[in-house]
């Protein structure tokens, strides 16, 4: 999809963080941007940065958990504002505990967004996607979705998850002319891991790198995005040799299990 200017391009989450950039970063690029996310406040906020910027944006409140509220709001945006291209699924939550210590709750919570989340906004986008023989969908993912992270079981899980269900609908789909893309970053500085302390063969990733990523990857027809590069790869490297031991082994080595005992959880974050 190499001319993007004029595409409708829906991103969720897009209230903070990297869905915010992620939709300022389309909208430089002349696109029609329609943002979703739970918290009405930040995401009119968020639009109006872009509107004031003399570009095109259009808020939704929408909570991705909520299955049919995910198939209303493609069908109004499709009907008031045109087809959708680009879909960004990015609304994601965090919470950090050891696995005996993450509540029924969190669990059923991260895996409505982080997974659901992203199953319910593909199932509705990609009908009419298909119809039209083009459309991109972008599946946020991690590097705690190729290798699991010590207290973060319930987000590595969906994460996992998400990659999976990705490889799964591209291979469907190949030929369709619907293209599909991961985006698997490490530690990127936009508040969600707040307090932890990345090891160093994993340094922290600018916030606007990931998501100039992402467009380049629309642009070009990437179906992985990986950044950084070296060590989310190194992971995915160590994890596919089959040796629990020398996974193990090499992460404790950098530090990895210690990460995430003194993340802080952002108190404005409304989940």
């Amino acid at each position: 999809m190499k001319d993007l200017a004029g595409r409708v391009v829906l991103i969720t989450g897009a209230a903070r963080g990297m869905g915010r950039l992620d939709a300022l970063a389309f909208a430089r690029e002349g696109c029609r941007v329609v943002m979703t996310d739970v918290d009405e406040r930040q995401l009119e906020d968020a639009a109006r940065e872009i509107t004031e910027n003399g570009c095109e944006a259009h808020p939704f409140v929408l909570d991705v958990s909520d299955r049919e509220a995910c198939f209303k709001l493609v069908e109004r945006v499709e009907g008031e504002i045109g087809p959708i291209d680009v879909l960004v699924n990015n609304a994601g939550i965090l919470e950090c505990d050891g696995f005996l210590g993450l509540s029924e709750y969190n669990w059923r919570r991260t895996l409505e967004v982080n997974l659901l989340g992203q199953v319910w906004m593909m199932q509705a986008v990609l009908p009419g996607m298909l119809a039209r023989r083009c459309g991109h969908i972008v599946n946020m993912a991690s590097q705690a979705g190729v290798i699991g992270g010590a207290k973060m079981s319930s987000y590595s899980a969906s994460k996992h998850a998400v990659i999976g269900v990705t490889d799964s609908v591209r291979l469907e789909q190949r030929g369709s002319g619907v293209r599909f893309t991961s985006i698997l970053p490490g530690f990127v500085d936009t508040g969600m891991v707040d307090g932890t302390d990345p090891p160093f063969i994993s340094p922290w990733v600018e916030p606007a790198k990931v998501s100039a990523a992402i467009v380049n990857a629309v642009r070009k027809g990437h179906e992985e995005v990986y950044r950084p590069s070296f060590p989310v790869r190194l992971s995915a490297f160590l994890r596919g040799l089959g040796s629990p031991k020398l996974l193990d082994a090499v992460y404790r080595m950098v530090g990895g299990h210690k990460v995430f005992d003194t993340w802080r959880k952002d108190p404005a974050r409304p989940f």
